[in-house]
């Protein structure tokens, strides 16, 4: 059988074409695979909003889940319209294709001649997408949320809930959806999020706002004081004044606790040493 493949584009400004190359499906008509970066989401989460981004975010998953982890027949849902795992051929991949307008956009799928396997993958991903990725990869030390993923995440997995999306179905008094890096429990909430202090002063307002606005929600549910890490890096003085002077206060603050991202290791031994669990079991 000939193999096929159609990368999926992360949309900007359909009508200047503006998008950028975030994933990428392969099937030979039997067997599928796909794949997206997680290095270029982190970068896309700087230019989308946070609705859109966790949009993306959450369909890169669900079509991660369906076809990587096999799971048959299972539906899902693409802007409206809805996808099963035999949405993975030609005709239906040229069709998903014409949907110029959404956020994620599918190429043509195109004929390769190679067989569908691991190798021919990863070749043709990091051809048209990205580096592939693995455990020995470096992160660049300035990607905050790179550094956290890589270095933190991994050792705190099975003692708290990682990239989770809390809405009002969580806690009552939070208003809009955030995804929280991390949330345990230990007698008392325990949670943190990552901030880039180098982006936009007006992005970064919006950040710090929906994190302690999440703070006050996770508090006024349990009636009880909690543990907050803010995750990141001191700004530059030059990027912008008001970026530094938020990092200070943040800094300072009764509430919060700022952990650079060389010192992570700080976030986890408290959460080892004070027998942190996920704050939901589900």
């Amino acid at each position: 059988m000939k193999t096929i493949y159609s990368i999926l584009y992360v949309t900007f400004n359909a009508a200047l074409n503006e998008r950028v190359g975030i994933g990428m499906v392969m099937s030979n008509g039997l067997d599928h695979q796909f794949k997206y970066s997680p290095d270029k989401l982190a970068i896309v989460k700087h230019i989308l909003d946070d609705e859109r981004y966790l949009i993306v975010k959450s369909y890169l998953r669900s079509i991660e889940r369906d076809i990587n982890n096999e799971k048959g027949q299972e539906e899902q849902l693409f802007f409206g319209q809805t996808l099963k795992n035999s949405w993975v051929n030609e005709g239906y991949i040229s069709y998903l294709s014409r949907y110029s307008n959404n956020i994620i956009q599918f190429s043509s799928p195109k004929v390769i001649d190679v067989e569908l396997n691991d190798a021919n993958f990863k070749r043709v991903f990091e051809k048209y997408i990205f580096k592939y990725g693995g455990e020995d990869d470096l992160i660049p030390k300035a990607d905050v949320y790179g550094r956290v993923q890589q270095e933190l995440f991994p050792k705190i997995k099975d003692r708290v809930n990682l990239n989770r999306t809390l809405t009002s179905h969580d806690f009552g008094n939070l208003f809009t959806p955030i995804e929280i890096d991390f949330i345990g429990i230990n007698g008392m909430p325990v949670a943190g999020q990552t901030i880039d202090f180098e982006k936009k002063h007006y992005n970064l307002e919006n950040d710090v706002a929906r994190f302690v606005s999440l703070t006050k929600a996770i508090e006024m549910e349990g009636n009880q004081r909690g543990k907050y890490y803010v995750l990141g890096r001191e700004p530059q003085r030059t990027t912008d004044q008001k970026n530094h002077q938020l990092w200070e206060h943040i800094r300072d603050s009764n509430f919060l606790d700022f952990v650079d991202v060389d010192e992570v290791g700080i976030v986890e031994d408290y959460i080892e040493k004070n027998d942190v669990r996920p704050f939901f079991t589900e």
